[in-house]
């Protein structure tokens, strides 16, 4: 018997999301169903906590109204299931906390300069032109900004009341900003690594807008990277040239200490920012892209439909609990 948790409310994609956003991040409770369905496996859909059943799946993810209930009953969880837990202990340790991924990433010679500062005033006397100020919590920039000009070193305590978690914004990281024309979003899947590439801006209209000019208000499912013209900043698919073997290593060594199907990396040039078990299925502008396949160590070039997609990470979650 297969406990699934029915994702929070919060996470809900709006009907007037475009069809492949509405495809790729819909519940992941749905996409579970569908599969163990196919597959004949008995489930019972729950709000969290339940021990009736042989394993656990849970979208245990960053939206504060969610986090403060899966807190307070994971460890609960992960004392009855164990390892037939999704997510397992090690991953929903590092996940929706930088600090912990950057000792992890600078374990593995991989992360980012940065320093850890733990009130406002450590922020103060580190915070310098040129950096990234982040919080250790939160996902998709909502609480990152950059100190570009002097004068926004006088209005750091502003920038934090603009984040999201501007209460709860304390550890934060402060990074030195990387100037590179792309970031490198890399996902190292069940048996194979593949990635997208994502043109960053060069200019923002002010710190809380980095690294990303998104629409105001809108919906997290549909956001869209643009430009100040208004012209959409595409995501593509990565060429054989641009994967490092040195960084493919690592990103299966960390996998295989965390014990956990798959992951998503972001790089800026050889350095990840930052890694997560929970993540939105990237859109590709094409459905072939570049796959390494981590058994045979060699290239593939696949074609996939925009459902086969939305599965994959459903699939590999499943495939690793060895529950189909």
């Amino acid at each position: 018997m297969v406990i699934l948790h029915k994702d929070h409310s919060i996470y809900e994609v709006g009907e007037d999301s475009p069809t492949m956003s509405k495809s790729l991040r819909q519940f992941y409770h749905l996409k579970f169903e569908k599969i163990l369905k196919n597959h004949n496996v008995p489930y019972k859909l729950v709000d969290y906590e339940n021990y009736d059943g042989n394993y656990f799946i849970g979208r245990f993810a960053h939206a504060i109204p969610d986090k403060e209930l899966h807190s307070k009953c994971f460890d609960n969880l992960y004392d009855f299931y164990g390892e037939n837990m999704w997510p397992n202990k090690n991953a929903y340790y590092y996940y929706d906390d930088k600090v912990r991924q950057y000792e992890l990433l600078e374990k593995y010679g991989i992360h980012v300069p940065s320093v850890t500062c733990n009130d406002l005033d450590e922020l103060l006397k580190s915070a310098t032109l040129g950096t990234v100020i982040k919080s250790t919590y939160g996902a998709g920039s909502e609480s990152v900004f950059y100190i570009w000009e002097k004068e926004h070193l006088d209005q750091i305590e502003e920038y934090i009341s603009e984040c999201y978690n501007s209460e709860n914004f304390f550890p934060c990281q402060v990074q030195e900003y990387v100037d590179v024309e792309y970031e490198y979003k890399m996902i190292i899947i069940y048996d194979e690594v593949y990635g997208v590439k994502q043109k960053l801006l060069k200019k923002w209209d002010n710190p809380n807008r980095f690294p990303f000019e998104y629409q105001k208000n809108e919906h997290w499912a549909s956001r869209v990277v643009r430009e100040k013209s208004g012209n959409q900043l595409a995501t593509t698919t990565m060429s054989l040239d641009e994967f490092d073997f040195e960084l493919i290593e690592s990103m299966v060594d960390i996998q295989k200490e965390l014990n956990t199907p798959n992951l998503k990396f972001d790089f800026l040039g050889n350095r990840a920012t930052e890694f997560t078990y929970m993540y939105g299925e990237i859109p590709m502008s094409s459905w072939k892209y570049n796959s390494f396949n981590l058994d045979s160590k060699s290239f593939e070039e696949k074609v996939v439909s925009l459902n086969e997609f939305s599965y994959k990470q459903s699939n590999s979650v499943l495939k690793h609990l060895e529950i189909i």
